[in-house]
């Protein structure tokens, strides 16, 4: 860019000598033809001609300033004309260059020219215009000054392109100067420019920065990405990448960044510069990393009914989305009065899952036990300054330790060590405060359903009802209320905290979408609860009847599923209005729809739903251009728990209950689906 701007600064400074030497040979000319006035008369007619053909305003004033000679362009760019009325340039001159045209003056009177004379003049139509000015003097035969001439150039959008120019330096300047994202200009990938920000994430100045290979302040994992992108970029192939790469400050530390290099190409497309913006995205990482370890944590506990089972998922799901070291869980031994150690993560399990050299901790002893004997979390940052410390395999600066607790009663302990001190985080303490509450939810929900199948099962009357009921939608109601509201009330509790801990920071927006994410929450408690409700009808005789208007229930649905914005999701505007459980048609639309969502693969997404009146239903229609479904699988998708998500993100329930809902209404349900292109679910409803 320097390179063009000064190509361009050399070609002005070619033009601009040009004119000036032709503005030389015009003077001289002139002043040939006016040494006398009768030489001046004799020639008037080349003196004309020459006149005509000067593409700049060309003057001549007598020694009082009246123009006595002026060209066409010199007419047009003042709006006077001597043929029909006087101009003298003292009455044309800009006010408050009055003085400065007056000093000119004086000097060309003295010095017998000048150059270059820039000032603003009035039009006859009073517009302020600038012109620059080549003037020198007329002397008759005795050398006595007769008269003035000039070249006059307006130069009024170049002054005005001048100002814009150097405003935009200046907004772009300020705008670098202050961006939240670091910014580099690097020439064959050694840093040339940096501004404030990335100075500030480096702890370093300009100076410090600049001929350093941008790539020697990155880790080395990324170095072979980095490279291979940049190759790519030199062959022409891309103009840009993005990579998330880890960079090392001035003391040391490191900071998690997502880079974006853009190349910038001269005229024959070589790169000249790579533009580099770095954000650091360490806490939004961290964040993202803690809610998706407590979703998988959510999903894991589905179906694990026992302590056992529910500590092998928390030692394993945390350390490893986390990057723990380790991690223990406790439970209590009241008889005893110890702490055993029955799962983990890290040195102290082998390859068979079994604790190596398992311990015990009486309660009230070392960090674990005093956090089992108090009920309160502890957050440790250097155990070599606690003495209640106890080393197991070996001493570990950081520690973290919160009690899992039911009925107000400590039943275990999860606890995390790490070799570096103050690792552990308050997002983390919060974490597995989250994650201990999911378990006593989880143990709370497993006690009190054996309760309910034990009071149940002494109850002949309702024995005799559940035989009736099908084993299928018992199951699902099990998991609704036992594995999916459990989650649901930690997700809002997990919303509350994070509220309350970034409450300064959080503007009017925020609080408003968090807001409307707590009311979604409620949302979904509620239609749990109608589904629960729909699960215990055996009698179809006594099914809720009320009008539904498709569309509205389509609206809410939008308003509760996250739909990404590369999926457009279309539906007519004349949806029918059909009679049935409002609640129902909810949940089955939006099984279906949410179903096409997670499996778009597609960087222009496409779910539409159509429908067509029969004689005595209803048929609609949900279609994707998703990944698909193979003809092998289109019965056991419609099986409770059958799932063909390999990843665990699905549960399994969401086809049968679709299945269930449309089979509840005397219809029947159906796909059509080509594997890479997409599917297309069809379902009727009875009218």
């Amino acid at each position: 860019m320097k390179e063009t701007i000064q190509s361009l600064k050399q070609a002005l400074q070619n033009e601009k000598k040009a004119r000036e030497k032709a503005e030389e040979i015009l003077l001289h000319r002139t002043s040939e033809l006016l040494e006398t006035r009768e030489a001046l008369k004799a020639k008037t007619h080349e003196y004309d001609v020459f006149f005509e053909n000067i593409l700049d305003s060309f003057i001549v004033m007598d020694t009082m300033g009246n123009v006595i000679k002026m060209n066409d362009a010199a007419v047009k760019l003042f709006g006077y004309d001597i043929k029909e009325e006087e101009l003298n340039v003292v009455n044309i001159i800009y006010r408050a260059d009055f003085e400065y045209a007056m000093n000119s003056f004086a000097k060309l009177i003295e010095e017998g020219s000048f150059t270059n004379y820039e000032a603003r003049i009035y039009t006859k139509s009073k517009e302020v215009k600038w012109v620059q000015i080549n003037s020198s003097l007329i002397h008759n035969e005795e050398g006595r000054i007769i008269a003035a001439q000039g070249v006059v150039r307006d130069i009024t959008s170049a002054k005005e392109n001048a100002v814009s120019f150097e405003e935009q330096r200046e907004q772009l300047a300020a705008i670098v100067d202050n961006s939240t994202l670091g910014i580099v200009l690097a020439q064959d990938r050694k840093i040339i420019k940096t501004n404030n920000a990335f100075q500030k994430l480096m702890q370093q100045s300009e100076e410090e920065l600049q001929g350093i290979p941008l790539g020697d302040l990155s880790f080395e994992e990324a170095h072979e990405e980095s490279k291979k992108y940049y190759d790519q970029m030199v062959a022409g192939d891309i103009n840009n990448y993005s990579l998330v790469e880890r960079y090392r400050r001035k003391d040391g530390t490191a900071f998690l960044s997502k880079t974006k290099v853009t190349a910038v190409r001269d005229s024959k497309g070589n790169i000249k510069y790579q533009l580099a913006l770095i954000e650091d995205v360490t806490e939004k990482n961290k964040r993202r990393l803690i809610l998706n370890t407590l979703n998988n944590l959510t999903r894991s506990f589905i179906g694990k009914l026992t302590i056992h089972d529910i500590a092998w998922e928390i030692a394993n799901v945390t350390a490893h989305d986390l990057g723990f070291e380790d991690c223990v869980v406790y439970i209590v031994n009241k008889e005893e009065k110890v702490l055993e150690q029955i799962a983990g993560y890290g040195a102290k399990v082998d390859k068979n899952k079994e604790i190596i050299n398992k311990i015990y901790i009486p309660i009230g002893k070392g960090i674990v036990g005093h956090v089992a004997q108090t009920g309160k979390a502890e957050l440790i940052g250097d155990t070599s300054k606690d003495e209640r410390y106890v080393v197991d395999d070996k001493r570990r600066f950081s520690e973290i330790t919160v009690p899992i607790i039911i009925n107000r009663e400590v039943v275990g302990i999860i606890d995390s060590e790490n070799s570096a001190k103050n690792f552990f985080s308050k997002e983390h303490l919060r974490l597995l405060k989250n994650v201990a509450n999911l378990v006593s939810i989880q143990l709370t929900n497993a006690v009190n359903l054996e309760r309910t199948i034990e009071a149940e099962s002494q109850n002949k009357e309702l024995l005799e009802n559940l035989k009736r009921s099908n084993k299928e939608l018992h199951d699902f109601a099990h998991i609704v209320s036992h594995d999916l509201k459990s989650p649901l009330r930690s997700i809002n509790a997990l919303v509350s905290w994070f509220q309350e801990d970034y409450e300064e920071v959080l503007d009017e927006g925020a609080n408003e979408t968090f807001d409307k994410l707590n009311n979604k929450l409620e949302q979904m408690d509620a239609l749990i609860d109608g589904i629960l409700r729909y699960s215990s009808v055996n009698d179809k005789n006594i099914l809720v009847v009320q009008k539904v208007k498709v569309k509205e229930v389509l609206e809410e649905i939008k308003t509760i599923l996250y739909i990404p914005e590369h999926i457009k999701f279309s539906y007519p505007e004349n949806l029918p209005t059909i009679r049935a459980d409002k609640t129902r048609v909810k949940q089955l639309f939006q099984n279906l729809i949410s179903n096409a969502i997670n499996y778009i693969d597609k960087e222009e997404g496409k779910i539409e739903v159509k429908f067509r009146e029969l004689k005595q239903h209803w048929k609609f229609s949900i279609s994707d251009n998703g990944v698909g479904i193979s003809k092998a699988y289109h019965d056991k998708i419609f099986k409770i728990f059958q799932t063909l998500d390999k990843k665990g993100k699905s549960t399994g329930i969401g086809l049968s209950i679709v299945k269930k809902i449309v089979e509840l209404y005397g219809g029947e349900i159906y796909l059509e689906s080509e594997e890479g292109k997409g599917t297309t679910f069809f379902f009727k409803i009875k009218k």
